[in-house]
């Protein structure tokens, strides 16, 4: 289907910092960006008004001349407009990363620079360029002890993921039917077991809520209820007098709660 100039300038006027427009042309990844950044922070958005006719031509280039041309020899230019936004994403996943997870385990070690390695790889994506997404993380994961527990740090990582992606981009290879996608296959099991490792981690307040049933990170959900009935008929208001016993019950109950949260059945699906 034939893409237009005026509907893409619609989308984009409309909803352009969601993405939309990306969307229409079959850009997701560039979508995805927008969506998380709100169009690049508004800057992305606003400098798309000139770049807009460039992207539906890509959208519309036919496919039987685009497999006739010769291949691309070596990797394609450097763009310090790409540059600076993985570094920026790069950033910002790692600030956000900062703000919301900085309570679990390795986070220095392993969470933080995976996080700003996946800001850096999702913008070196972008159009018909890509990376390697493996070469990024592993900057990132050798980069980032050099830094630990350092605020500033995710600056120094991005920056270093940026230049290993510039180092290995590559123009992106044509789409055949059935063909697995890029990030498809060995990388998408290797993230979904990544995510994995990071929920199975407890987080600060479900670590407090541990103590109270004076349990450790290994204790099953059968444990964990074994040991709130106990708690939870020795400090029950009726059957214990003293003046702690009503806090203690309200607190028992809600640790209780956080458990059960974490323990909910598809967690990882």
């Amino acid at each position: 289907m034939v893409k237009s100039v005026m509907v893409a300038y619609a989308l984009w006027a409309a909803a352009g910092p969601l993405g939309l427009h990306h969307l229409y042309l079959g850009r997701d990844n560039h979508a995805l960006l927008w969506m998380i950044t709100l169009g690049g922070f508004g800057f992305g958005w606003a400098r798309e008004v000139l770049r807009i006719p460039a992207y539906v031509g890509e959208a519309n280039r036919d496919a039987e001349k685009e497999r006739k041309a010769p291949p691309t020899m070596g990797p394609p230019p450097v763009g310090p407009v790409r540059f600076v936004g993985q570094v920026c994403v790069g950033i910002y996943f790692g600030t956000v990363a900062l703000i919301a997870l900085n309570s679990l385990s390795f986070f220095y070690l392993i969470i933080l620079p995976l996080c700003v390695g996946a800001g850096v790889h999702l913008v070196s994506c972008i159009g018909q360029q890509t990376s390697d997404l493996q070469n990024t993380l592993t900057t990132c994961l050798i980069t980032s002890p050099i830094f630990y527990g350092s605020s500033l740090s995710p600056l120094p990582i991005s920056l270093a993921a940026s230049v290993t992606a510039a180092r290995y981009r590559r123009v992106k290879a044509p789409r055949t039917p059935g063909c697995t996608p890029e990030l498809g296959g060995y990388y998408e099991d290797a993230w979904k077991k990544v995510l994995e490792i990071l929920l199975k981690e407890y987080t600060k307040k479900e670590k407090e809520a541990l103590k109270v049933f004076s349990l450790d990170a290994e204790a099953s959900l059968e444990d964990i209820t074994r040991s709130y009935r106990g708690l939870a008929k020795t400090w029950h208001p009726d059957h214990n007098p003293s003046k702690e016993a009503e806090a203690m019950f309200i607190k028992i109950h809600e640790a209780y709660e956080v458990l059960l949260q974490r323990h909910k059945p598809h967690r990882f699906t």
